[in-house]
């Protein structure tokens, strides 16, 4: 193994009956990486997603704020798509084509629109938070250059000291991408859920419905966990008989929801592969999100009910 490579990570593989009792260590680079720091990696990662969609946010705003021709705009911005309206938007004054303005409303929109797009596809595929981190260093540059041919305004202090702000989330964010890279997916998210011991379990007792439905399982799943809250977003639905069977995502947790009771919930802040599962009126429903593909699957007794893709 070349241990002179700029980046190069190691990972010590244990015995089943060893991985409970202790950590798994990643060598990245020459860092050494347990639990406490890969949590602090996943929370980072997440605090960059959340500003970059404050970014999103106020910037559309702001766009808005300039097309009806406010006087006034939020901070919290990028420079860009903003810059980019207001030079068609002089061009369209002096030359009186509302087509030119209306092509520069699309221009900035479009701006705005990656970010958004580097924003989803980051949950999936932490890289493009590198991308964005990239966009946004330009972003920056047209905002230091546009500063100094204007001439140093205190009123830009503020602007400054938001445009560092985002430039140090993504950065956070980066570093956390580079040093989960090496990490298996399926333990980063035994890390943030909260209820993984009860999911192996119910997963041993599937393994051997040979010899009838385990009876632990039977107890924790056939009743429910608690009345659904309504609150959240529906991943994916179906019905089998007189079932309705939902999916749902709320902060962070995912539950499975039978006729309106939550039977089974997974906690996790970056989703990869997982299974929920429920046993009521003597059938199997078992809800499953492939991390891999993006795609979100519901059975009733093995018999595939629904099949969706998730972009979000």
């Amino acid at each position: 193994m070349d241990l002179f490579a700029s980046y190069c990570y190691t990972k010590f593989w244990f015995p089943t009956e060893t991985l409970s009792h202790m950590d798994i260590i990643c060598i990245i680079g020459v860092g050494i990486m347990d639990d406490s720091l890969i949590k602090k990696q996943i929370i980072n990662f997440e605090k960059a997603r959340k500003n970059l969609l404050l970014l999103i946010l106020c910037t559309s705003i702001n766009l808005l704020l300039a097309i009806f021709r406010a006087n006034f705009y939020l901070l919290f911005s990028a420079t860009v798509p903003l810059f980019v309206f207001s030079i068609f938007q002089e061009i369209a004054e002096n030359m009186q084509s509302s087509g030119i303005l209306t092509t520069g409303t699309v221009v900035a929109a479009i701006i705005v629109f990656i970010y958004f797009l580097f924003w989803a596809l980051s949950k999936r595929n932490r890289i493009f938070i590198l991308f964005t981190l990239i966009l946004f260093s330009f972003d920056c540059l047209l905002f230091v250059f546009l500063s100094l041919l204007d001439g140093f305004n205190i009123s830009y202090v503020l602007d400054i000291v938001f445009h560092i702000l985002i430039l140090y989330y993504l950065i956070i964010g980066v570093v956390a991408w580079a040093k989960l890279r090496g990490i298996r997916p399926d333990y980063i998210n035994s890390i943030t859920q909260n209820n993984i011991t009860a999911n192996m379990e119910i997963q041993t007792g599937m393994m051997n419905q040979d010899n009838g439905i385990n009876i632990e399982m039977d107890m924790k799943k056939s009743s429910p966990m608690r009345t659904d809250d309504k609150k959240g977003r529906i991943l994916i639905t179906s019905n089998f008989g007189e079932m309705q069977i939902n999916m749902k995502r709320t902060r962070g947790l995912t539950e499975l929801i039978v006729n309106g009771m939550v039977y089974d919930e997974i906690k996790c802040v970056l989703e990869t592969d997982y299974s929920l599962y429920a046993y009521v009126n003597d059938v199997q429903i078992t809800g499953k999100f492939d991390g891999k593909t993006s795609h979100m699957y519901l059975y009733a007794d093995n018999v595939l009910l629904k099949k969706k893709l998730r972009l979000f």
